[in-house]
């Protein structure tokens, strides 16, 4: 394998690769990239076992074809550090070469043919859905979506497609995320989707694609790339039962407002106080070494007696930060209990907090 191809376009390429390899064992082939030259273009193929990508480049001078690998981290590292210039990566023997005028690196290579297979998308149903939708509704709902929970199926995001929308629901037990796709679809099922998986999909899903799955993988495949992770097989909770149906009192709040008397409270402290007084809304946080904040906002507000919610900060501010509209919704039902933020297609259910 010999090729010429420009740093720039290689180096984006690899930092795009390597959020998929093995970072913990180098010496698993995982750790590498596997590269592979076919007529007129190069492939890079990176994959853990659990999530992987095969990402195309056309504009490359091909002298012969072929395979390498490298370790994912080395072989950035060195294109990182080379000038903006034309890069020459040749094989020879078990050896990668790295050249850049008189600039030269050697590379051990492990055995490509030892590299994890791409699964194929014979056999598999297709989904029909838009990238851009798919990518965007994901990233509605993914601060939501918990890390490392022993239960397995909340390390990822649920898609519980109906025949008239798409749900899309993540959860860290304390809150609950909910996005509506109003979409039409043939058929019924659902997907879960790995964390890990969703946060790469939003660097690359904004391409026309075609998607594919079974119970076990997801497959979403264009001209430039092709993309694969492992499905969650653990049952996802009912979270229907979560949302709360008996709400007694509604507030309509204008968005930057509460956002900015958010971050007023959020400079000394991550939970708040949030008052409920007939004439003003009052934020107030104590921080563990006693500093104090408070802030409040003027607006007549519904209600017979005040109240107060305590709440995470960072539950709140989340859900903001997602949505575009100029206000949203607070629903609540009793103060000790889970209470609801919504706007147009986006509800958060949240769990009020002890401080």
């Amino acid at each position: 394998m010999k090729i010429s191809i420009n740093k720039n376009t290689l180096e984006s390429a690899i930092v795009l690769t390597n959020s998929y390899v093995d970072k913990k064992d180098s010496s698993n082939i995982a750790s590498h990239l596997l590269f592979e030259v076919v007529e007129d273009k190069l492939i890079i193929r990176a994959s853990d076992y659990e999530i992987g990508i095969n990402y195309k480049i056309k504009k490359i001078k091909v002298e012969s074809a072929g395979f390498a690998t490298a370790n994912a981290k080395s072989i950035l590292d060195i294109i990182k550090s080379l000038n903006n210039e034309d890069v020459v990566l040749e094989t020879i023997e078990n050896f990668l070469f790295i050249r850049q005028k008189g600039t030269k690196y050697k590379l051990p290579m492990f055995n490509y043919e030892d590299f994890p297979n791409f699964p194929s998308t014979e056999g598999k149903d297709k989904f029909d859905i838009d990238s851009s939708d798919l990518s965007r509704s994901l990233k509605k709902i993914l601060p939501a979506v918990d890390t490392n929970n022993p239960k397995y199926s909340l390390n990822g995001a649920l898609l519980d497609i109906k025949t008239t929308h798409i749900s899309f629901v993540g959860t860290d037990t304390k809150r609950l995320a909910i996005f509506t796709l109003n979409k039409t679809n043939e058929k019924e099922f659902n997907l879960c989707i790995p964390k890990k998986a969703i946060l790469e999909m939003q660097k690359i899903f904004f391409e026309k694609i075609e998607i594919y799955y079974d119970e076990n993988i997801l497959i979403a495949k264009n001209d430039n790339f092709e993309f694969f992770t492992k499905l969650i097989n653990d049952k996802f909770p009912d979270y229907e039962r979560v949302i709360p149906k008996n709400i007694t009192k509604e507030f309509i709040f204008k968005t930057e407002e509460f956002m900015d008397a958010l971050k007023k409270i959020n400079v000394i402290t991550e939970k708040m106080k949030l008052n409920f007084h007939k004439d003003k809304l009052v934020f107030e946080g104590i921080s563990l070494d006693n500093m104090e904040a408070k802030t409040e906002l003027e607006m007549e507000l519904d209600i017979d007696e005040e109240f107060n919610l305590c709440i995470k900060n960072k539950f709140i501010t989340d859900f903001l930060n997602s949505i575009e509209s100029e206000t949203f919704k607070l629903s609540i039902n009793e103060p000790h209990m889970a209470f609801l933020v919504s706007s147009e297609e986006l509800q958060t259910v949240i769990m009020p907090v002890i401080l």
